[in-house]
């Protein structure tokens, strides 16, 4: 027979185990994760690739509101999975760090549009800084949350 020593000895390495096993399946889901967002990233930018920025400065900015919508969705859908899978106290954290960031991407590009002289070349390098800051955002949302 096991004395009650032996019995609480088994018990804790077993508990021991199952805590390595356990933290062993949350590093692997959270790189998991984390590559496929990564992924998410890349085919995102496949697809950018297609746009040519030639021809009129009415196809350049048409050509930089559509990668600049799908950049845009990427960051929505990132940002939306990151916050549903953290605690309300960090949800509200990052919540306030989106809000400063989007604000501070705004003003970044309306001086970028207006240190390009305005006009239609203006709006173009709004959209311009817009695509580069959005995907500025992502990379960081992966590299900080996922």
């Amino acid at each position: 027979m096991w004395s009650k020593r032996k019995i609480i000895q088994i018990g804790l390495l077993l508990l021991v185990a199952v805590s390595i096993f356990a933290l062993k399946d949350v590093d692997a889901s959270a790189k998991t994760r984390k590559q496929v967002f990564i992924s998410r990233y890349n085919k995102v930018y496949k697809k950018c690739k297609k746009f040519k920025y030639d021809g009129s400065m009415y196809d350049m900015r048409q050509d930089a509101s559509k990668e600049y919508k799908l950049w845009d969705k990427e960051l929505n859908y990132i940002y939306k999975k990151i916050y549903n899978s953290l605690s309300y106290k960090a949800k509200k954290k990052l919540k306030k760090l989106q809000i400063a960031w989007i604000k501070k991407k705004e003003k970044k590009a309306k001086e970028a549009a207006e240190d390009g002289g305005g006009g239609s070349l203006g709006s173009l390098t709004y959209m311009e800084e817009q695509i580069k800051l959005t995907k500025k955002r992502i990379k960081w949302l992966i590299n900080n949350y996922a």
